[in-house]
């Protein structure tokens, strides 16, 4: 473990707690929150359509899509124009991941013989100048899905940004795209070494790739203050332990799933209602209130086990005052046991 970049990371993240005025367990759950969830909904899709036989483009173009590595005006445009050449992306995709080198000089020289191919094949401007930059995003975001624990999705300038935080020492300045793509996978895999990133992203939960986090945080540097919605109200205290306090995390954060458990309960209901009391956000605020409505979690803390899984069917979408009803007390109430102490 890299002790130097541990300290340093800490020391960044315990800044951020201090400008924000929020716990650093809060930071560290809020930080890039979004685009790792994008990540950890697209990714497993994409993976779907490059191990697809026989590969088809076009399947594997509208699920990259999704991914926020490939959103801009420019890299969307010229990524579209690089899949609509068909057979000839086909065959360049198929070259870059077949038998991927192990050995780092073999695949900086495959990753490089896809860069040339792919800015021939559409990543260039109407001036004829080569769009490096965006087809080293889709190399990478190809590997990254590919390759998880050795590979980052990849923007020079992102990766520089953190490097700079981090005060982490950079390619040289001659390096190829290649290069950087090989440096910011290796940058990340010593971050998530370190103990700092050990402690506030638990890795026992399979929809978390380590490298994936670190994208997500780098894609968002400098970091924002996110508002997210508020967590279960016995975030911070957690009497069983460390490692209960680890799975609480873990399960707080898999966004996806939040945010398909309330799109499933937007479907059911357009108002959004809690399902405690049926109080809806919107019909009290109006536009304010759209789509706004918490989740809990039906298993409590106490009860969860090292690699257990939450599904939508154990998310319950409820209003503030019924989340921390549910929580106040010796125990955790269920729905049905809160619904019978409305008073009507």
């Amino acid at each position: 473990m890299n002790k130097q970049l541990d300290e340093v990371f800490r020391n960044w993240l315990a800044k951020l707690a201090t400008e924000w005025n929020l716990p650093i367990e809060q930071v560290a759950l809020s930080i890039g929150d979004e685009e790792i969830g994008n990540r950890i909904q697209n990714y497993p899709k994409v993976y779907s359509a490059l191990v697809k036989k026989p590969f088809d483009i076009k399947y594997f173009a509208n699920a990259a899509r999704e991914c926020w590595v490939l959103s801009g005006q420019y890299v969307a445009m010229r990524f579209n124009m690089f899949v609509n050449r068909g057979n000839e992306a086909t065959t360049v995709i198929n070259a870059l991941i077949e038998n991927f080198p192990e050995d780092e000089e073999n695949a900086r020289k495959r990753i490089q013989d896809f860069l040339e191919s792919a800015v021939l094949l559409g990543f260039s401007t109407p001036k004829n100048t080569f769009d490096w930059a965006g087809a080293a995003r889709l190399a990478s975001l190809i590997l990254t899905i590919l390759h998880p624990s050795r590979f980052v999705d990849y923007s020079k300038k992102h990766w520089r940004a953190l490097a700079e935080a981090f005060s982490y020492e950079l390619p040289l300045p001659k390096a190829s795209p290649g290069e950087w793509v090989i440096w910011a996978g290796k940058f990340a895999a010593e971050i998530c070494e370190t103990k700092t990133y050990q402690e506030y992203w638990p890795t026992s939960d399979p929809y978390f790739k380590p490298l994936w986090v670190i994208s997500g945080i780098t894609w968002e540097i400098p970091p924002r203050k996110a508002v997210p919605d508020p967590v279960d109200p016995d975030y911070l205290s957690f009497p069983e332990g460390a490692e209960k306090r680890r799975l609480h995390l873990t399960r707080e954060r898999n966004r996806a799933l939040i945010s398909k458990a309330k799109a499933l309960g937007l479907e059911r209901d357009p108002a959004l209602k809690c399902e405690v009391c049926d109080f809806s956000f919107i019909e009290e605020y109006g536009e304010r209130g759209k789509g706004f409505i918490e989740a809990h979690h039906k298993q409590p803390i106490a009860e969860l086990k090292a690699g257990s899984r939450t599904r939508v069917e154990d998310i319950v979408l409820v209003c503030a005052n019924c989340h921390r009803m549910l929580h106040t007390g010796d125990r955790t109430l269920s729905v049905e046991e809160l619904r019978k102490l409305l008073v009507c």
